[in-house]
């Protein structure tokens, strides 16, 4: 198994362990921290995310009580604190190098498969 912290860092594996749920949660966190400014409703994001609306509800439900998103009126939109800001932006920095992107994938694997051999 990798040396996760050395290769990730603290702050991100808390991060993942709290709040990236599969990679589904992931690829939300990547798409607002890109798009920051987006309000989308469900359907919306679940168009440009390339899934159905009805996988992606309960992991805005979870990114939303985790103060990462927020939804009002049906739109979603990313509403984190300054401080969790920069945590997502060092989530997203750590899937640009591909020895943290294999790093983080085997995390949340692990997360979603406990039992699962590395």
């Amino acid at each position: 198994m990798y040396d996760l912290e050395g290769v990730l860092g603290p702050a991100v594996i808390e991060f993942v362990d709290q709040h990236v749920r599969s990679l589904l949660t992931w690829d939300i966190l990547v798409f607002f921290h890109r798009n920051p400014d987006a309000v989308l409703d469900l359907d919306g994001l679940a168009s440009r995310l390339g899934r159905r609306a009805e996988e992606l509800e309960p992991e805005i439900e979870s990114l939303c009580d985790s103060k990462i998103l927020s939804r009002a009126g049906g739109l979603i939109r990313f509403k984190p604190s300054a401080e969790m800001r920069e945590t997502v932006a060092r989530f997203v920095d750590s899937c640009q190098d591909r020895g943290r992107r294999l790093a983080l994938i085997a995390l949340v694997l692990h997360k979603i498969n406990p039992g699962a051999s590395a």
